[in-house]
């Protein structure tokens, strides 16, 4: 861990050229032509602790390059988090269990339109909050996932959670759906991660993917005090380079839509109180914990897709 961020403190002193054979090259198209767009925003010891689901140190960043050729946004030099990820636990993350519960929910719901039932395979599984309820509405469902902490959570409660990535040994298909929730923002290689997920898909099988939009109108009017513009997001995508990565990667997209999450009235005001000062930052009344609303900001894509007819 601290290699990495030793290596990100070399790299911005220096200034590489963005055609040089030895510059980043874009994650989504390896255009070599990648200007940078915001500076980095690293606390000094970068810790598994900044990588949580739950982490509201909205605005802090790597280092974003822009692909002058595709508009991807990335962060060329986060190239090594795997390890964070490995190492990270989140109460947080599980004291919303039931309230994630409630979006797992309405994801299925989403999936049973294409699918009734099969094989399914969650990436980045967390604890299995959805492998949970996709056993509930029928499915055979199986994750993966990074964290030893979560995967050990999720085991603990009987669910078929396997530590690690794709390709995983345990999981090598076929499977009918495929989900990749708020995954593809964290990892430096997304076409790559989507053509290990077709490789697990069944050919008739469907792919679900849900993560953050860049050009939404809340994230344009946030700027980068955006909620998505944090440490674990290293990958920031919109609606043209989020396709483009899934058909580099051999897949197509057959349904858009904007999705809605849940959480507790208390959890929204703590992430609204790190816009303001300290002093409007009042007591949050414990009944609020108990106050669950639905949130559509209309800033995330949720897409369905399945493999590209050759």
């Amino acid at each position: 861990m601290a290699a990495l961020a030793e290596r990100i403190e070399l790299q911005e002193q220096e200034t590489v050229a963005p055609d040089s054979e030895s510059g980043p090259r874009c994650w989504v198209c390896e255009s070599a032509s990648l200007h940078l767009h915001k500076a980095a925003d690293l606390p000094e010891n970068l810790s598994a602790e900044a990588f949580q689901i739950t982490d509201s140190a909205y605005g802090s960043t790597g280092e974003i390059h822009k692909c002058d050729d595709c508009g991807f946004l990335q962060c060329p030099y986060m190239d090594d988090v795997l390890s964070f990820y490995e190492g990270m636990d989140d109460d947080g993350y599980e004291n919303t269990r039931a309230e994630r519960a409630l979006q797992s929910r309405r994801l299925i719901r989403t999936i049973t339109r294409h699918k009734k039932s099969g094989r399914l395979l969650d990436v980045g599984a967390g604890s299995g909050i959805l492998v949970e309820e996709a056993q509930k509405a029928g499915f055979k469902p199986e994750g993966v996932e990074p964290s030893s902490a979560l995967q050990a959570r999720a085991v603990s409660m009987g669910l078929p959670v396997h530590g690690g990535v794709l390709p995983h040994k345990a999981t090598p298909g076929s499977y009918d759906v495929v989900t990749v929730v708020d995954v593809i923002e964290h990892v430096d290689d997304p076409v790559g991660l989507m053509r290990n997920v077709a490789d697990t898909m069944s050919d008739d099988g469907i792919c679900l993917v849900v993560t953050p939009d860049v050009k939404s109108i809340a994230a344009r009017l946030m700027g980068m005090k955006w909620w998505h513009f944090r440490i674990a997001h290293i990958g920031y995508f919109d609606q043209r380079t989020l396709n483009r990565c899934l058909a580099e990667a051999g897949l197509e997209v057959i349904e858009m839509r904007r999705p809605s999450w849940y959480f507790p009235v208390s959890y929204l005001l703590v992430r609204l109180f790190t816009y303001l000062p300290r002093w409007l930052r009042l007591p949050i009344p414990k009944f609020l914990d108990r106050i669950v609303v639905p949130l559509n900001l209309f800033d995330s894509m949720q897409v369905i897709c399945r493999k590209a007819k050759v």
